[in-house]
């Protein structure tokens, strides 16, 4: 399977750098099972990603969250969401860039989203440790996850 993972967020806002850290935690393992990944690290959603997204099958966004989650974590599918009649940078998420591939012809099978809920978002370029803590928690439940579907479905490929 074609495979993008998107990881955004300022890495020099501490938890804000979720998506630098666990991003290519999950591309590494991806490409450990034979899957072609494509990764991507940036401070924000941009548009130009959803260029980016043409032959992928799947997507999956990675980032930090001022939400609190009961987990640490969520993972939840992404469906394309709005238009591209307006830019406004600061409010690009997933599913607008999906929407923006979909009118560039790059529909993708499936997308979703990891966001890591976040304790500190001040200027240092670590990790608070309970924000670490989560990151190990939601990369298990990603992993988790992807064993429990490729046992259900045959490989895509």
């Amino acid at each position: 399977m074609r495979v993008h993972v998107i990881g955004y967020g300022n890495p020099f806002r501490q938890d804000d750098g979720v998506g630098h850290v666990l991003a290519p935690q999950v591309a590494t393992w991806l490409e450990g099972r034979g899957e072609t990944v494509m990764l991507h690290l940036d401070h924000q959603l941009l548009p130009e990603v959803a260029a980016d997204l043409a032959g992928a099958e799947m997507v999956l966004f990675v980032d930090a969250s001022v939400a609190f989650s009961e987990a640490g974590y969520i993972f939840v599918p992404v469906v394309p969401d709005g238009g591209s009649e307006s830019l406004n940078i600061h409010s690009f998420g997933p599913g607008w860039i999906l929407r923006l591939a979909e009118e560039l012809g790059h529909p993708l099978r499936e997308a979703w989203m990891l966001s890591v809920s976040g304790v500190s978002f001040d200027f240092d370029d670590a990790l608070t440790p309970e924000c670490a803590e989560r990151v190990v928690a939601a990369f298990a439940a990603f992993r988790k996850w992807w064993e429990e579907r490729r046992a259900v479905e045959p490989p895509w490929k």
